[in-house]
């Protein structure tokens, strides 16, 4: 369960100001600043933004754009490390008050790995949180710095309690991969308020909801199947609660907080140990002898990651970020780890896909491994052709983006980028995207079109 510590210092680390949806924060340094690690070097303009933190000690190079793991450049802060273990003072906090742990996540630049504040997930405006759900179910995000897999389970109970306290919320569960048998076996017989904790299957009806009554519980630990994507919160939240989310609403109109391991840890080690979040754990594939998991300096350049953990093969493909099916393939190893890194993978040049897309043969290979039942490739000629009103009345803001349709799709259409393209032009309210000027995709009768 441990994770693995580089042992070697980058000579840099890169710390965006932005690793949250939100505004960028006010840098709070200057060049030529000396920092400590913990130290707060980006400041919140508002509730619903994150601070930032340095994980570093050494001297500020300069704030400027820099590459980010997303494709796109930020505002970030350029800092030379020196071999220091100095920090700010960690003062933890006993029995804080939901407001107080509130302020607490966000000065503590706490950040869920979809990029949302912790606090705004917790406290949204106007909206009433009863439970808080901690998504365990994929791997990457069960890495930490625990000693045993006990520790693991009992400080997720605890961040839980938390995590729950800040939002108000009556009921909370903790939800793992049904086939993840380490996980299942950190929580099965480890006594909580007086009981002996059992990992309760999500089959068929039985929700959470049937749980809390048969155990008895305000807090429960179950297991379902994982789902892959990158926007998964409102399948999510039917799957486990039984709730419906409507279309164009989150799940915190149905009265759930979803949160994931990497924040509630951040939390349980802001509460009891006072530290900010200024470190994460990422999961490593595709090169020789790496460990699986490494805990990582936010900031690290990804080449400094790679080279800590063996360094690269001798021919060079493909690097990516969050993963091979739904991540993002780099342009440079200078990107930073951040907030809202999971993995890094690493693909040979044998394994690179070099196919090329032809038209789509309306065969409905997409329609039929949908996970919400839309029409991908509807979706992603209306998105090539810039019709992005048209995207959002087929309910293209369900996708959860699983990579599903474009793995299934026998003429190699890049559907997923397609729908994710037209997606954030639908959140930007249309405004100051041209549509793309070529498209190998062919309207037809098939697709309803002129």
């Amino acid at each position: 369960m441990e994770s693995k510590r580089l042992s070697k210092l980058p000579e840099k680390v890169i710390i965006p100001l932005k690793q949250h949806k939100g505004m960028p924060c006010v840098p709070m340094v200057k060049k030529g600043d000396s920092v400590v690690i913990g130290q707060k070097i980006g400041d919140c303009k508002d509730n619903n933004d994150s601070s930032v933190h340095s994980s570093v000690c050494g001297e500020v190079l300069s704030i400027e754009m820099a590459p980010h793991p997303e494709g796109n450049k930020v505002l970030s802060v350029i800092i030379k490390t020196i071999e220091s273990d100095q920090t700010v003072e960690f003062t933890p906090t006993k029995d804080p008050s939901p407001n107080n742990l509130i302020e607490l996540i966000k000065n503590s630049g706490i950040v869920e790995h979809y990029g949302v504040p912790t606090q705004s997930v917790l406290k949204p405006d106007g909206k009433n949180i009863t439970t808080v759900l901690i998504n365990a179910t994929s791997s990457e995000w069960i890495g930490g710095k625990f000693s045993t897999p006990e520790e693991y389970g009992t400080q997720m109970l605890e961040a839980l309690k938390l995590l729950m306290k800040a939002a108000g919320a009556s009921k909370g569960a903790i939800v793992l991969r049904s086939d993840d048998a380490e996980s299942i076996a950190a929580f099965s017989g480890i006594r909580f308020e007086g009981k002996q904790l059992e990992v309760a299957p999500l089959i068929g009806s039985r929700k959470i909801g049937y749980y809390f009554k048969d155990q008895g519980s305000d807090i429960v630990v179950v297991s379902q199947k994982r789902i892959y994507g990158k926007r998964i919160l409102n399948f999510f939240t039917y799957n486990v609660t039984g709730k419906k989310v409507p279309v164009g609403c989150t799940p915190a109109d149905v009265g759930v907080a979803i949160c994931g391991v990497k924040s509630a840890k951040a939390l349980y080690d802001a509460v009891y140990q006072g530290k900010p979040y200024y470190e994460t754990v990422i999961s490593l594939e595709g090169l020789a002898h790496c460990p699986s998991q490494v805990l990582v300096r936010i900031g690290t350049p990804f080449k400094d990651v790679i080279e800590a953990c063996g360094g690269y093969p001798s021919e060079s493909g493909k690097l990516i970020a969050n993963g091979m099916r739904t991540g993002v393939a780099q342009y440079t190893d200078e990107v930073p780890v951040t907030k809202t890194t999971t993995r890094i993978s690493f693909q040979k040049p044998e394994d690179v896909s070099r196919d090329e897309a032809i038209a789509c043969i309306h065969c409905a290979a997409c329609v039929d491994v949908c996970p919400v039942e839309l029409i991908p490739s509807r979706l992603a000629v209306l998105a090539d052709q810039g019709r992005f009103d048209e995207c959002r009345k087929m309910h293209i803001e369900n996708c959860i983006e699983c990579g599903k349709c474009a793995i299934a799709c026998p003429s190699k259409i890049h559907i997923l980028q397609f729908i994710r393209y037209a997606k954030d032009a639908v959140e930007m309210a249309y405004e100051d995207l041209p549509p793309k000027e070529s498209s190998n995709l062919k309207l037809g009768c098939a697709c309803g079109g002129e």
